[in-house]
């Protein structure tokens, strides 16, 4: 090869060079500012979080109905409709049921609430007394004659005017949440499948069976998690109730319907209910009430996980105690409030996409193993059997596409 043809050569490898550098770099500065563009997006329409996650929970609950009434050959629009007015008939005879005694009790509570206060802080007290603590806490009638102090509530004043934003913000987003939520699932509901079916044309073909079989697990998986756990928090705080009103304990609807939907998020409404139902017993019955409360808390918090969530929660992903509780400290310090709850179901889906990809492309397990080793209980087997033979086994040479061979 002649010096002239090995200098054009190198120039030529050299300008192809600095061109993927160019490439790299552009794309690279492009990403970068879609992410900071995202970011900001998302910062700043923040609000617009809460209505999608009510909206994905209705569509999760109810789509499963929904898809049961189309395949008897109901629209989906009058399915959607039919499950909507369900549910709603479902919330009103719940609320006729259980509302009346609850807004009693909170009345009843409201009432007796300075009596409790002052209990409560006379037990604090008693127990720093103990350990030669001396904990400064004012009492009922001391935080009433602050308040009503003229030096004072011009203080007081100003805290609530400067708070009066975030309060109408609050406000807002509360009437935001359960007007545009329902409205929004009502729409993805009767066009669910067409959009499952855009989303899907949009993968090439070579991974497109096996997408649509990852995002069905997913789907049986999260959702299955998020009725189950709707489920298990209604029976955790029926269970709390019964428990609270066999011992005579004062506001034991209340208290175990706390307990309940603070079961929504795992591990946290048996714990609740029972410090509450302690704090309570000490403040206005006996000590022995309140062990008895500590005992009820105790058995449903066993029942809850030796029985019913075993039962009911048989879908899910396989996630040790342990690791939830790290995810949701993790996400309540991130996320607030919000993040409590999409913590579990968040971490579950992102095991289901990780899991399947890391078994099969680099354990090279095949679909059917990599899914037994992910799942509890998968429903349907013999349906579920036969789409895991549907789909191409992947190979790592191949990076995701099926072997043709």
């Amino acid at each position: 090869m002649s010096d002239g043809a090995e200098s054009s050569r190198i120039r030529k490898d050299f300008n192809e060079l600095a061109r993927r550098i160019g490439v790299y770099s552009w794309a690279t500065i492009g990403a970068l500012i879609l992410i900071l563009l995202g970011a900001y997006v998302l910062i700043e329409g923040r609000v617009i979080f809460a209505p999608l996650f009510l909206a994905l929970i209705v569509v999760i609950v109810l789509n499963p109905f929904v898809t049961a009434l189309q395949q008897r050959g109901v629209h989906r629009l009058i399915g959607a409709a039919i499950a909507f007015l369900g549910l709603l008939a479902a919330l009103v005879v719940i609320g006729l049921i259980v509302v009346p005694s609850i807004v009693d009790q909170a009345r009843g509570f409201g009432t007796e609430f300075p009596l409790i206060y002052d209990q409560l802080i006379e037990q604090v007290v008693s127990f720093g007394d103990r350990f030669g603590l001396d904990p400064s806490l004012w009492s009922y009638d001391q935080v009433l004659e602050y308040l009503n102090d003229p030096a004072n509530q011009d203080t007081i004043l100003s805290l609530v005017f400067d708070r009066l934003g975030t309060l109408t913000t609050g406000i807002f987003e509360f009437i935001l949440i359960f007007i545009l939520g329902p409205v929004v699932a009502f729409y993805v509901l009767i066009d669910l499948p067409n959009v499952q079916q855009r989303l899907l044309d949009m993968v090439p073909e070579r991974n497109r069976a096996e997408t649509a079989y990852v995002g069905r697990r997913l789907n049986s998986a999260v959702g299955g998690f998020l009725r189950g756990q709707l489920v298990v928090a209604i029976i955790v705080g029926v269970m709390l109730s019964f428990g609270y009103w066999l011992i005579d304990l004062p506001f034991w609807m209340l208290i175990g319907m706390v307990g309940g939907v603070l079961n929504i998020v795992p591990f946290l409404g048996p714990w609740v209910g029972g410090i509450l139902g302690v704090a309570i017993a000490l403040t206005t019955t006996d000590v022995s009430t309140a062990v008895w409360a500590v005992v009820v808390a105790v058995v449903v918090q066993q029942i809850d996980n030796n029985f019913v969530s075993p039962s009911v929660l048989r879908a899910t992903v396989r996630l040790h105690p342990a690791v939830t509780l790290l995810v949701l400290v993790l996400a309540g310090a991130i996320a607030g409030f919000w993040g409590i709850v999409i913590a579990v179901p968040l971490t579950a889906a992102l095991k289901i996409v990780s899991g399947y990809w890391w078994r099969t492309r680099i354990l090279e397990q095949t679909p059917s193993d990599a899914a037994e080793s992910m799942f509890i209980e998968p429903p349907q087997r013999k349906f579920w059997t036969r789409e895991i033979e549907a789909v191409p086994v992947p190979t790592a040479d191949t990076d995701g596409a099926p072997d043709d061979s």
